[in-house]
């Protein structure tokens, strides 16, 4: 466990370096200057519009971070030779994903509570007081973007970084469009077209499940069994890609 929080810690540091907590600061200054444009245009709805935009502007903005930065995050280990160093130490490889995945969550978790903070202060410009349901909106989120940093180290223990790139962007607009798949099978007529739709509609994880941005807004706050169930779900699948991403990568040959 010690090596896991070493590996983590290592991994939380380089990514600080690449001046992740200045974007913070660069993208609460960008809300603010967006919202000055939109306040005027959105009258009688200028809560939910700030609500609704600052929620989306997070959530995007993090996905497209986490692609870009966790695609190299074991490329770059291969590229600087400095892989050779750990696995000839007593560190197992499963403990390199695990601890790769944990760097950047945190970096990850630290970004999106510094963008809540100015979505804050947005919505006490707004209406004079804050709204802390915002914070719950952004919880199931934290599952759909582990999910996605578990989709890029898969693909990174295998493909180049632009390929894990984007098939972790592929995987994220799938899976908030996989309700249309669900659609498109019950109305297709092709038995084949039907179960290939059904398969991988519940194969593939429904990142709509961690989407209560619209309820929240609107003030409706999911009772506990929804929390209870993306939870698993999210666990679920973490928990899967992280074991078959460490079997791969404890088979691959360092050259």
């Amino acid at each position: 466990m010690s090596r896991i929080f070493t590996i983590s810690k290592n991994t939380f540091r380089e990514l600080t370096r690449q001046k992740i907590f200045f974007i913070i600061v660069l993208f609460g200054f960008v809300m603010l200057f967006i919202s000055f444009f939109l306040y005027p245009l959105s009258v009688g709805e200028q809560s939910k519009i700030i609500r609704d935009f600052g929620l989306s502007a997070i959530t995007f903005f993090n996905t497209l971070l986490v692609i870009i930065v966790g695609s190299t995050l074991l490329h770059k280990e291969m590229d600087k030779r400095t892989i050779y160093l750990v696995i000839t130490t007593p560190v197992e490889r499963r403990e390199i994903i695990i601890g790769k995945f944990l760097g950047l969550f945190f970096i990850v978790l630290i970004n999106i509570v510094g963008m809540e903070v100015f979505h804050q202060i947005l919505i006490f410009f707004t209406d004079h007081k804050f709204d802390l349901k915002m914070f719950i909106a952004l919880f199931p989120y934290l599952f759909e973007v582990s999910i996605i940093i578990c989709i890029l180290l898969f693909f990174s223990t295998f493909t180049g970084t632009l390929f894990s790139a984007f098939m972790g962007f592929a995987f994220y607009v799938i899976g908030h469009l996989i309700e249309s798949l669900k659609l498109f099978a019950e109305i297709s007529k092709s038995l084949f077209l039907k179960i290939f739709s059904y398969f991988f509609y519940y194969f593939l994880p429904n990142f709509e499940h961690f989407n209560i941005k619209r309820e929240i807004v609107y003030g409706e706050i999911p009772d506990k069994e929804y929390f209870i169930f993306s939870i698993c779900y999210g666990l679920i699948y973490i928990i899967l890609i992280l074991y078959i991403s460490s079997l791969i990568f404890e088979k691959k040959e360092f050259k």
